[in-house]
């Protein structure tokens, strides 16, 4: 697990701070067991989500391999699931007011923390 900071072309300025989540067991476990306060993670190499025993809803942006949203869902009830077949990674957060991705917008990576150097 490590950190990044992601970024929008589309929205100059707009920065999106996320938990990067690498390994199966990690992107598997994604949100679950969290409060409704937990910030942004990123599910590396993660063409669908669930929402199984999630309590409480959540936005979700895939990405394709160039950073482009290829779907954008804002609160996703608990019990769902969500895919899209040329999706390569997720970012996941609780359901919340404010800015999030859109579909077609394009994100790319601006910082990373130094744990994921080498990943």
């Amino acid at each position: 697990m490590g950190f990044a900071r992601l970024a929008s072309d589309e929205h100059p300025g707009r920065l999106l701070d996320v938990r990067v989540l690498t390994t199966w067991a990690e992107r598997l476990r994604g949100l679950l067991g969290t409060s409704a306060s937990a910030g942004a993670v990123l599910l590396a190499r993660c063409p669908s989500i669930h929402t199984f025993g999630m309590r409480y809803s959540i936005d979700v942006a895939l990405l394709g391999e160039l950073g482009e949203v290829l779907v954008s869902r804002r609160g996703l009830p608990p019990r769902e699931f969500l895919s899209h077949p040329d999706a390569c990674c997720a970012i996941e957060r609780p359901a919340a007011e404010g800015e999030w991705p859109e579909r077609g917008e394009h994100l790319w990576v601006v910082s990373i923390g130094p744990e994921m150097i080498g990943r």
